[in-house]
Order: C-alpha cells, then structure tokens, then sequence
C-alpha cells in the first residue's frame, strides 16, 4: 500500500501550506497593483531575509531587527503603532500582504509630502523625480 503522504513529493505538487503561501502572495501581487512587480519582489525578497525563523511572519523583534539593520530610526511606539494599523488579524506579527500595506502607507504618506511641495528642481531629481512630483500633485491635490 502506498503512503499517500510521499506521492505530492513524487508528482512534483507543493505541500499544502507551501501552495496556500504561494496563491496568497500571488493575491498581494494583484492587489498592490500600484506597486510594481519588480518592487513587489524587492519587498517579498525583504520580508523573507528578515523572517528569521522562516514561519511566514514578521514578529516584532524581526521588525525591530529589520529596521536597526536597515538604518530606519522607529520608536518602540511607532513601530506598535505600525504594526497596530495594518494587523488585521492582531497577532501582533505581521503577513506578507500586512507588510506590502506598510510599504503602501509608506509610500501614500511620501507622495502625499511631495504633492505639498510647490517646486521641484530637475537638477537635482531627474526627470523621474519631476514625474513623480506632478503625478503626486495630480492625485493628491484635486
């Protein structure tokens, strides 16, 4: 009799809970469309380097971790506080779709910064950075 638990391994099918973090990451892919996929990778390959005990969450100390390491000067209170507005299921530990919203309201608060600036200089941000700040003026000055 065959062991039922051996044949995903033999037909090349993924273990259950390796399929269920693969369909929800391709999920958050579809959901933060505002977010490239090449940037989307870049957060995934993120959250996976500092998901120490590779359980598929961000605790706090993995957070904390990240942002000693990355140079990122957080409060112990902002850092709850971060964790606090996207934690949907309040865990207290982060999901790859909850750390892809705090990109998303990294970069909201960023544009919504640069939409309030009345100029910019080409010199010094390109022509990217000037196509930012017109598209941040467009979306958050209406």
């Amino acid at each position: 009799m065959e062991d039922s638990s051996d044949s995903n391994a033999e037909d090349g099918a993924l273990p259950a809970n390796e399929y269920a973090s693969n369909t929800t990451k391709r999920q958050v892919y579809l959901e933060f469309s505002q977010f490239s996929p090449s940037q989307l990778k870049k957060i995934e390959d993120l959250f996976d380097q500092y998901d120490a005990n590779k359980d598929g969450y961000l605790c706090r100390n993995e957070l904390k971790r990240m942002m000693i390491k990355r140079r990122m000067p957080w409060t112990e209170n902002s850092l709850n506080q971060l964790i606090d507005d996207v934690d949907k299921d309040k865990d207290g530990k982060l999901t790859f779709r909850e750390f892809v919203m705090t990109n998303r309201k990294t970069l909201e608060y960023c544009q919504r910064s640069l939409a309030k600036q009345e100029k910019v200089d080409f010199n010094k941000v390109g022509i990217k950075g000037v196509r930012d700040f017109f598209e941040a003026k467009a979306k958050y000055l209406k």
